[in-house]
This record gives C-alpha cells, structure tokens and sequence, in this order.
C-alpha cells in the first residue's frame, strides 16, 4: 500500500482480487450509511467506503483552507484508490456522493467500470440554498439543527420501520464538524454538471426514492437523461439513503455488477 493522506478516513473489505467496489455517503452522514451492505458486497468486491472531510473520522477541513476547489473530493478519493493500487473500480455514490460520481464520469472516466448514482442531481438545490444552509450552521452549529435535517433524510415508513433510526443519525450529524459541513454546503451549491455530463460506455444505473424531498425522482431522472439513459429506478416508500431504507433492494441492484 502506498502512502494515503492520513486526514481522510476509509475502510476496505473483500480480497483486492476481486474488482474494486467505492461507495460515496451522502451530505451529513459517514461511510457507516453502507454499514446494511457492506458486507455481503465485500463476497464478490473489494469493498473501499471513506469519511467526507469533518465527517466520521475523517479530520475536518483544514482551517487554512477557506473553501473547497472543484475537485478536491474526487482528488482525495482518488488519491484513496491510488494508495490502494486501484486502477478501476465500480462507484456507488448517494447525493453528494453522486456529485462526485458525476465528476468521476466527466474527468475520469477510465477509472470506472460502472456507475450507479442514487438520489442526486446534475444540480442539487441552489447557491442562495445552500448558503443559506451554511450561514445558520455556522450560527447555530449541527447539534442544535440535527433534528430538522435529519428529518428529510428518511421516509414516513421508514422511520416507522425503525424506532432509533433518526436519532441515530441525528447523533451522527451532531458529531460532525460544523465548518467542514458549511464548506461542504458552499461547494454543492457551486456545482451544476448539467452542460458537461455525457454518456458513458460503461453500466449505469440511476436510483431515486419516491419519498425523497431533497432529490425527488425527477431530478434523477433528468440526470439520467443528460447521461443518454432514460430507465430510472424508482424505490417505493424510500426517502433520500436507500442504503440505510431499502439495503437489500440496492443490495439485489448491486449485485448484478458482478
């Protein structure tokens, strides 16, 4: 293994001989959002998952920096896989972890063997959005906003499923770095792919929750069309983390790359 960045926190499961599989959390969680699938993929992958900046164990962005370059999240993945003698590898990435998927596609497109983006856009809210986020984060901090946010993460009915998920989560959320979330917050509300996506001759799959109030389903499947698909997988009763609200739905999904 080669010298990683020891800031950004990750896990590998599998044996590296099988084909590499990299799963990219959402805005506000960590790579414990793949905990429900994880596993079972590292049977037929070598399963890579890692901490966005500030978030999990990963350190928070460094207090010098004073806001995130264009490509700084795909840069520090790649520097991950290039640690890990990762030259190709099957991506999975939920919301902003889909954000970084589309860039994976638009500037790295050898490196995947197959895309599948879940509950993203091309475009995810707006900049006025998102700053708007970010200001009261700084003001409020995420342990006084956790409940709200989490909120609309998760659909009705799976919170009905699930007693302790949205404390769980709003635990997490909490325990997540404030200023790196902010960061985070100002650089979606700067990314607009929608003029330089392409098609890829690759597998794709696009996956969208019909309960889902921060990416709805028509926002993925716009994405799906700016990439040359029109087959869109619509989860019923899923909110925004069909990892954590429908795993053995994405688990059968997922499965097939195989």
């Amino acid at each position: 293994m080669k010298n990683i960045d020891s800031s950004t926190h990750f896990e590998v499961l599998g044996s590296p001989a099988n084909p590499a599989m990299v799963l990219g959390h959402p805005l506000g969680m960590n790579l414990h959002a793949w905990d429900d699938i994880a596993d079972t993929l590292a049977r037929d992958f070598y399963v890579i998952r890692w901490d966005l900046p500030g978030h999990g164990q990963s350190q928070p962005v460094p207090k010098q920096k004073t806001a995130l370059a264009e490509l700084d999240l795909v840069n520090q993945l790649l520097e991950v896989c290039d640690g890990l003698n990762i030259d190709t590898f099957h991506y999975v990435g939920t919301s902003i972890g889909g954000t970084i998927g589309q860039q994976l596609a638009i500037f790295h497109p050898t490196r995947l063997l197959s895309l599948t983006l879940t509950n993203t856009g091309a475009k995810i809210g707006t900049a006025e959005g998102w700053a708007q986020r970010q200001k009261a984060v700084l003001e409020l901090g995420l342990a006084q906003m956790n409940t709200d946010i989490v909120a609309r993460w998760f659909s009705p009915h799976s919170t009905e499923l699930d007693a302790n998920l949205l404390e769980k989560w709003q635990q997490n959320l909490a325990a997540t770095d404030d200023r790196s979330y902010g960061l985070l917050c100002e650089w979606l509300g700067q990314r607009d792919h929608s003029e330089t996506l392409h098609s890829l001759a690759i597998p794709q799959t696009f996956i969208a929750g019909t309960d889902d109030v921060a990416t709805p389903p028509e926002l993925v499947r716009t994405l799906a069309q700016l990439m040359g698909k029109d087959e869109v997988i619509e989860l019923e009763h899923v909110g925004h983390v069909p990892s954590v609200e429908a795993s053995e739905k994405l688990l059968s999904i997922l499965s097939q790359l195989s």
